[in-house]
């Protein structure tokens, strides 16, 4: 079974404040799937469970309580998925 693919993020797709993006976790190519599972930190402290995200859409299909979060996320999911697009296609 072939394994996850992870892109590191920190550092190349900003957040705020309470947000920190850490990684992506993208399924083997060959899956042909467009969802990668996006690892964050809220407030220095890594979640358990990570937010995933359409890479076709360009959209989070989780969503998060706090406004001010959830505007964050919303803005940085196209910047994610084109440094995903820079990183795995060259």
């Amino acid at each position: 079974m072939a394994e996850m693919q992870a892109v590191g993020l920190k550092g190349h797709v900003p957040g705020d404040a309470a947000i920190e993006f850490l990684r992506a976790e993208l399924p083997p190519p060959e899956y042909g799937l467009p969802f990668a599972l996006i690892r964050y930190s809220l407030e220095g402290k890594e979640q358990d469970y990570g937010l995933r995200l359409d890479l076709d859409k360009q959209v989070f299909l989780d969503h998060l309580e706090d406004g001010d979060e959830e505007e964050t996320i919303k803005k940085a999911a196209p910047r994610i998925v084109e440094f995903l697009h820079k990183q795995l296609c060259g």
